[in-house]
């Protein structure tokens, strides 16, 4: 006879029955649209996502693509609880061809949604609106501050066949306790344009603060309250404008006609909330190049001239592109926080060694547009702010209006505005930046840096020998702008701004003040006097000394005179004492330099002979003193004529 109860047989058959039962759903899930039917006969969009404390809701669409009606449409929650919670496990999410493990098992009435049901139909090309929703602890996404894979799968019946997979459609959902801060800062900063003072190379700033990229920059600051930083480069310069200035011209220089419009675009500066603001390295300085090259020239100039002319109260930032560690090192000496921009740090806020910094990108919006991130608005939101969750906070980093108005008006969800001495303050993680890389393209090589230097000196010479001409005034500040990163790409304007500096203001050796004297001259008697006669070909006064010295002092010995200032375009006749201990023949060495010591000109030879007469007399002849009187006069008019027309 035949029991009625199962045996073991019929135990071990139920049992697995039941659990292909509850694996079913599971199994006509996929883990992604990749891995679905090329021919599915709908498409899925999702047009929003939320996670409200403990309830995740996705809605979207579902449009019938095929031939054939489609009956029974039902839209089921997918979700992967695996965590993407690093930022490398973000952006590994941002480009992948399939995502986490997961799963659309229904555990709540909401996790379904039947959009066609009975006798309804989706016709092809008709599309039907859906939502589905599940608290987070029954979807088994339990974890807080982290980003998973989430999305639908759809199920249909079509042209008499059983329900089936019909499309699916994934995205990244993120949860966080506390909305993430997101800075956005406006830099502002422009090429270099000041030869000296009251006097440009060209006009460019006074477009730039009237109807140009600096007017609209400021603007949109004022507007929208973002953070912000200025070069005091800019402000030196518009300062100097502000109170007249010249711009060069071939012929000369014209009078500027934007005096009006830079003051009026520092006071709208000034009055911008300080709490936002910060102050970067004079110059926008390529310290990318810079760190490459290993020279303290220019460095010493940045630090000198920001000491000089940043605006009070406001902190010092160090800005550079894909820092490494030279790179880095090099900012950190130079500021209180190096702000790296586009850098291969994980986080926002990072410390490398006993330096601060802050992460920033120029382009907020990540790329999406992957097999399971198509390029929509709700991707590149989730994708913002998955990678916002991820590394603690967002700096974004304008220097365009273009860049501006790029940004969509409102926040994604989970993230808040706030400024960058915010970001700053959150607690920064440890992080070692990359070994020393060669810059794809700098500010300064090598050549050109040895022209910065060698017109460091030439001007450091000039404003020794003609102190009220004002160039002393600029020497750390035109050593520091020759390294600016609005040089990288644009080598040609760089070149026109150093040749319109060395043109105005370098001092060659021996070509701007010259010396002439006689080569020979005879001295009978213990004591004498000869003249030398020293010629200022410059714009401006200079004062210099004449220093002379010979191969035997024992036996004669020049003594220095007194420095003399000679004016723009004059010459002017300096007597060099002279003591004799006895008879015979030297040779004297003499130059001019400037009263602290920097030759102006190389030594001239000047053959001296001493009798033992007991008379003082010299036999002098200097070749530039018979026209003397002449050539003064005339070089004086040209000189005059000259500064007229370069500096008004």
């Amino acid at each position: 006879m035949t029991s009625s109860r199962p045996g073991p047989r019929r135990v071990r058959l139920a049992s697995l029955l039941a659990a292909l039962a509850l694996a079913a759903p599971l199994a006509a899930a996929p883990g992604s649209p990749a891995a679905a039917d090329d021919a599915l006969p709908a498409q899925v969009t999702l047009t929003a996502t939320e996670v409200a404390e403990d309830t995740l809701t996705i809605s979207g669409t579902v449009t019938n693509t095929g031939t054939v009606p489609l009956s029974q449409v039902s839209v089921s929650l997918w979700r992967s609880p695996e965590l993407l919670h690093s930022p490398q496990a973000v952006r590994n999410a941002l480009v992948a061809t399939t995502t986490t493990d997961g799963t659309a098992t229904v555990v709540e009435a909401g996790n379904r949604e039947r959009i066609a049901v009975d006798a309804a139909t989706l016709d092809p090309g008709d599309s039907l609106p859906f939502t589905v929703t599940g608290t987070l602890d029954a979807l088994g996404l339990r974890a807080a501050d982290t980003t998973w894979w989430a999305g639908v799968d759809a199920t249909a019946r079509s042209d008499r066949r059983g329900v089936r997979d019909v499309g699916s459609a994934r995205t990244l959902v993120t949860h966080s306790t506390e909305p993430v801060p997101v800075a956005t800062v406006v830099e502002l900063s422009a090429p270099p344009r000041q030869l000296k003072k009251d006097l440009f190379l060209d006009d460019t700033l006074a477009e730039e603060v009237t109807t140009g990229r600096l007017a609209d920059l400021l603007a949109a600051i004022e507007e929208h309250g973002t953070s912000w930083v200025v070069d005091p480069s800019l402000v030196a310069e518009l300062e100097d404008m502000a109170d007249g200035y010249r711009v060069r011209t071939p012929e000369g220089s014209d009078a500027g006609t934007a005096a009006d419009a830079a003051a009026a675009w520092l006071g709208r500066l000034r009055a911008l909330p300080a709490a936002r603001g910060g102050v970067q390295l004079f110059g926008t300085p390529d310290l990318a190049g810079l760190a490459a090259l290993r020279d303290p020239t220019v460095p010493v100039a940045i630090t000198a001239a920001t000491d000089a002319e940043a605006l009070d109260g406001l902190p010092r930032l160090a800005v550079v592109e894909h820092p490494d560690a030279p790179t880095f090192d090099l900012a950190a000496d130079l500021a209180d926080t190096v702000v790296a921009l586009d850098s291969d740090a994980p986080y926002d806020r990072v410390r490398a060694g006993d330096a601060d910094a802050v992460g920033a990108t120029t382009d907020p919006q990540p790329t999406v547009g992957s097999a399971l991130l198509p390029d929509t608005s709700l991707n590149r939101d989730a994708a913002r702010t998955a990678l916002a969750r991820a590394a603690g906070s967002q700096v974004h980093w304008v220097r365009s209006p273009d860049e501006l108005d790029s940004l969509p008006d409102t926040l994604p969800t989970g993230l808040r505005r706030a400024t960058l001495p915010e970001v700053v303050a959150l607690p920064a993680t440890e992080w070692t930046p990359p070994p020393a890389r060669t810059p794809s393209a700098v500010a300064l090589d090598g050549d050109r840096l040895g022209r910065v230097v060698d017109l460091r000196d030439r001007m450091t010479a000039y404003a020794a020998a003609a102190p009220a001409s004002g160039v002393g005034e600029f020497v750390e500040a035109q050593t520091a702008r020759a390294t600016s990163r609005w040089w990288v790409d644009d080598p040609a304007a760089q070149d026109a701004w150093l040749a319109g500096i060395e043109r105005r203001v370098a001092l060659t050796e021996g070509s701007m003040v010259t010396l002439d004297a006689s080569p020979r001259f005879s001295m009978a008697g213990a004591t004498s006097e000869f003249p030398v006669t020293v010629t200022n070909r410059l714009q401006d006064p200079v004062r210099v000394r004449v220093v002379a010295s010979t191969d035997n002092p024992q036996r004669i010995r020049l003594l220095p005179p007194d420095p003399v200032e000679i004016a723009a375009g004059a010459s002017s006749t300096v007597l060099l004492p002279a003591e004799s201990a006895g008879g015979g023949v030297v040779v004297a060495r003499v130059h001019v330099q400037t009263p602290d010591g920097h030759r102006l000109t190389p030594d001239r030879e000047i053959v001296v002979e001493t009798t033992n007469f007991g008379t003082i007399g010299w036999v002098i002849v200097i070749v530039s003193g018979v026209v003397l009187v002449v050539t003064t006069a005339q070089r004086i008019r040209q000189v005059r004529g000259q500064r007229k027309g370069e500096d008004g």
